[in-house]
């Protein structure tokens, strides 16, 4: 039997995997041998943890390489990834303005800087220069609003809208990128650099042949190796233009590194990765994960994040992935849920003190039915006892309940009606 050992990197489809570096058992994989088939297959390998496969050539595809491990490649595998350097711990300031007051502004900024990154897209792709003071004054604007109300912002960038999705994507991941690192208490400089690394993270796209970029399916290896390509060709964008902050360019050159050294392009590991590079390949991540694309059907928030802290310690730091749960909350906004009594209803505000315990609006009733919308405050309703009374059971799907999460985004009066913030002694 032929064999030999290669970095899961380097696994290929037809490849047969005789053995991988930690016990089955402690996988989710049924096998002991198996003859990769698929993508899918190395994904599963890499996001539980696995560094290198023993491959059988006698009954599979022979790796290209002749040096299996280089000296590079060894190190990764023997050092343990070290976390980056977080700035010190403090008590997360109050917001200034309620979630309400900047929702409508927030929404405004939203849609500006929408237009803003579209327009350096386009120019870009024409070969132009990109404006960075107008891209930089619509970032202090993404910053001025998370400094107002951390929440604002993040509600948007849940609600989801499949036109454009290109440049939401780098919008989005810009207000993640932010408001996380308002959560780590970063300086307002340093918002502003991974705000504006976020907003041109996916620059190098505009490079991309438009017949790979927009493709209606899963790319074939050939076009997957041409699009990993956007990450080197932004950082050639970005070194074109003077006055790009290194921390922002960090973001676009390091945004699909990760963090057990399987990402690319450079394939950093651990605290080889800088802080600013970990953050957005998590808000990348995130973001993308919980859009609908032609060949992947998209993931809750909730159940994204999930899946995020399951990667931990392997595609990401562990305690860094806690905070980002921490600042993004274990329900988002727009989780359409069940709760213990059998109400069903959509968080509507995240409660970062007591994050199992949001703020719901009631849209069904116990029986399933469809009811006025109650707005009942998890972490305040208590028996005699000082026992909390209600808790959420369960994660929904929205469409299933025929639920436009979109719908309760603005209109939001009945957050200051009493009747609606009593507690719902009769119908709960």
């Amino acid at each position: 039997m032929s064999t030999k050992r290669i970095p899961v990197h380097k696994l290929a489809v037809g490849m047969f995997a005789e053995e991988l570096d930690r016990p089955w058992l402690d996988t989710p994989f049924f096998f002991h041998k198996k003859k990769i088939k698929r993508q899918e297959d190395i994904d599963e390998f890499i996001r539980y943890g696995i560094k290198t496969v023993l491959i059988n050539t006698d009954k599979g595809l022979d790796c290209k390489d002749e040096s299996i491990l280089n000296q590079h490649e060894r190190a990764h595998l023997v050092d343990t990834p070290k976390a980056p350097q977080l700035p010190p711990s403090k008590p997360q300031d109050s917001d200034p303005v309620v979630l309400n007051e900047e929702l409508p502004r927030a929404k405004e900024i939203k849609t500006n800087v929408t237009n803003a990154v579209k327009n350096v897209f386009n120019d870009v792709r024409m070969g132009k220069a990109i404006e960075i003071n107008e891209v930089k004054a619509q970032v202090n604007t993404i910053v001025d609003s998370v400094f107002r109300n951390r929440d604002a912002l993040l509600c948007l960038a849940n609600l989801k809208d499949y036109d454009d999705y290109t440049f939401l994507h780098s919008v989005n991941v810009g207000i993640l990128a932010v408001s996380f690192g308002r959560h780590l208490g970063l300086s307002k400089d340093q918002l502003e650099n991974i705000g504006l690394g976020g907003l041109l993270h996916d620059i190098g796209k505009t490079q991309i042949p438009e017949s790979i970029l927009n493709k209606p399916g899963k790319f074939s290896e050939e076009e997957y190796t041409i699009m990993k390509r956007h990450v080197s060709l932004g950082v050639e964008i970005l070194n074109k233009h003077d006055h790009i902050p290194q921390e922002a360019a960090l973001v676009t050159s390091q945004h699909h590194e990760r963090f057990n050294g399987t990402g690319y392009p450079q394939r950093l590991y651990g605290d080889k990765i800088s802080l600013f590079g970990q953050l957005a390949s998590m808000a990348d991540v995130y973001e993308a994960m919980t859009y609908d694309r032609v060949y992947r059907k998209a993931t809750s928030c909730h159940t994204t994040l999930k899946r995020l802290y399951e990667w931990s310690d392997t595609l990401f730091n562990r305690s860094l992935m806690e905070m980002f749960i921490q600042c993004i909350g274990i329900y988002p906004y727009g989780t359409f849920v069940e709760l213990n009594t059998g109400h069903c209803g959509i968080v509507v505000s995240v409660n970062h003190e007591a994050l199992l315990r949001p703020d719901v609006l009631i849209l069904f009733d116990k029986d399933k039915k469809p009811q006025n919308p109650l707005l009942l405050e998890l972490a305040k309703e208590r028996d005699s006892g000082g026992n909390f009374l209600y808790s959420i059971q369960s994660e929904l799907d929205p469409a299933a309940w025929g639920v436009d999460i979109n719908q309760y985004v603005y209109d939001r009066q009945y957050v200051h009606d009493k009747k609606l913030c009593e507690t719902p002694s009769t119908s709960l």
